[in-house]
C-alpha cells in the first residue's frame, strides 16, 4: 500500500492567511488613526477652553462701565489697542479667533459670550464657547 502524506501548505491556504492578517491589520490601523484624531480634537478643545477662561477672567476683572470698550460686541480678536492675543498669551491653534458678544449690550445684568473658532489639521472648523453674567 502506498500512503501519501501531504507535506506543507498550499498556495490557497497561504493567500487566505495573508488576507485575514491584512484585514486585521487594516482594522487595527484604522483604530489607531481614529484615536490619534480624537486625541487632537480633545487637545485643541482644551487649549481653546483655556484661552476662553483667560478672556473670562479678564472680563470679570474689568469694571462694568469699561466692558463694551475693552471687549467690543462682535469684534473678532478684540480692539486693535487691546487684542485678545495679548490676554491669552498668543493663539496656539490654527486660524484661531476669539469673539466676545453680548445678548443685549445695554442690559443689566449683561450676558456675555466668548467664542473661540479654529481649524483642525483636516481643515474643519471647530468652536467652543463660554458664558458669564456681569452686573454693576
Amino acid at each position: 500500500m502506498n500512503i501519501r502524506v501531504k507535506a506543507g501548505v498550499s498556495l490557497i491556504e497561504i493567500l487566505v492567511a495573508v488576507l485575514i492578517f491584512t484585514l486585521a491589520m487594516g482594522g487595527l490601523l484604522s483604530c489607531v488613526f481614529s484615536t490619534m484624531y480624537l486625541s487632537e480634537i480633545s487637545r485643541n478643545s482644551t487649549i481653546a477652553t483655556a484661552d476662553l477662561k483667560n478672556i473670562m477672567e479678564k472680563i470679570r476683572a474689568t469694571p462694568f462701565d469699561h466692558l463694551t470698550a475693552d471687549f467690543p460686541h462682535n469684534v473678532q480678536d478684540g480692539p486693535i489697542a487691546k487684542p485678545y492675543q495679548n490676554i491669552v498669551g498668543a493663539y496656539r491653534l490654527t486660524a484661531e479667533h476669539i469673539t466676545v458678544t453680548y445678548a443685549n449690550p445695554n442690559g443689566d445684568p449683561l450676558e456675555i459670550k466668548a467664542t473661540a473658532v479654529w481649524q483642525d489639521k483636516r481643515g474643519r472648523n471647530a468652536n467652543a464657547a463660554l458664558y458669564t453674567f456681569k452686573t454693576r
